[in-house]
């Protein structure tokens, strides 16, 4: 029985890849509720970052198998190996703040051209 594999023997099927642009369409009534999700998603990430980067990793028993072990377990956690959880975490804050400055161009813009008027756009949108 082969574990990697699903224990058939066969192939496997590929992880779909995410890569290149990506486009999110929010309607303008939309955007200051976006804005506050994606500053709360990106402020949360902030904090698990933060967290991860504090976190001691130590040789639990002193010996070279805890030694090697803390040191495996040190790169997948928080010194920034290329699938580390640190990496990911600081990749997906990159593209949260890629958004909120995207939605933030978006909210001056039409601030710009359409004004401030609730009666504009602002109806569902009291801030």
């Amino acid at each position: 029985m082969y574990l990697a594999d699903g224990g058939g023997g066969g192939t496997t099927t590929p992880t779909p890849q995410f890569t290149g642009t990506q486009t999110l369409h929010v309607e303008p009534s939309a955007i200051p509720d976006a804005l506050k999700a994606f500053t709360s998603a990106y402020d949360r990430v902030t904090r698990k970052i933060q967290d991860l980067e504090s976190l001691p990793i130590r040789d639990w028993a002193a010996d070279p198998v805890s030694s090697e072990t803390a040191l495996e377990f040190q790169q997948r956690s928080n010194t920034g190996g290329a699938d580390s959880a640190i990496t990911c975490l600081k990749g997906y804050q990159a593209q949260l703040k890629a958004a909120i400055d995207s939605l933030e161009g978006a909210h001056e813009q039409y601030v710009l051209v359409e004004g401030d008027n609730a009666t504009q756009w602002g109806q569902y949108h009291q801030d």
